[in-house]
């Protein structure tokens, strides 16, 4: 999407990611030996660590966008050219997040501006998930350089 047809207040599923002990496990052995250590200790309910959660959002969000790049492509739209990420901040995770759990991702703008280049303005959003508890596991502010439509 454009800079102009994003909406202050428009919130986008991102859809949902299950955390099997396998798949902790599998993150663990590559990014986190902390979590091979409490299986190796006889942990019985296994916690993903927060990349592991942030990571799996990340994939939900690439593979959203993706989808709807392809979808606007078929119409025959012109497709917005991607910007990048002045960065994050503020990212927690109140609740942990154990084998089993299924948590949903989402992601909601809450503001957008104008910037000194033309062709792009800067939207701020804020990504968030919650486990099948409705608790929040993983909450973040992000902003992202977003491409304006020629002429804007």
């Amino acid at each position: 999407m454009f800079y102009e047809d994003i909406r202050i207040g428009q919130s986008t599923d991102l859809g949902q990611t299950e955390f099997s002990r396998e798949a902790i496990l599998a993150y663990g052995k590559r990014f986190d030996p902390r979590i091979v250590a409490q299986a190796a200790a006889g942990n019985a309910r296994l916690a993903a660590s927060g990349m592991h959660l942030a990571a799996a959002g990340m994939r939900r969000l690439v593979d959203t966008r993706s989808a709807l790049r392809a979808t606007l492509a078929e119409r025959g739209e012109t497709l917005p050219q991607l910007g990048v990420s002045p960065g994050f901040k503020d990212m927690r995770w109140p609740y942990p997040v154990h084998e089993g759990d299924i948590v949903s991702y989402s992601v909601e703008t809450v503001s957008k501006r104008e910037t000194s280049k033309p062709r792009w303005g800067l939207v701020t959003n804020t990504f968030r998930a919650v486990n099948q508890r409705e608790e929040e596991v993983l909450l973040f502010s992000s902003a992202v350089l977003i491409a304006r439509r020629q002429g804007s």
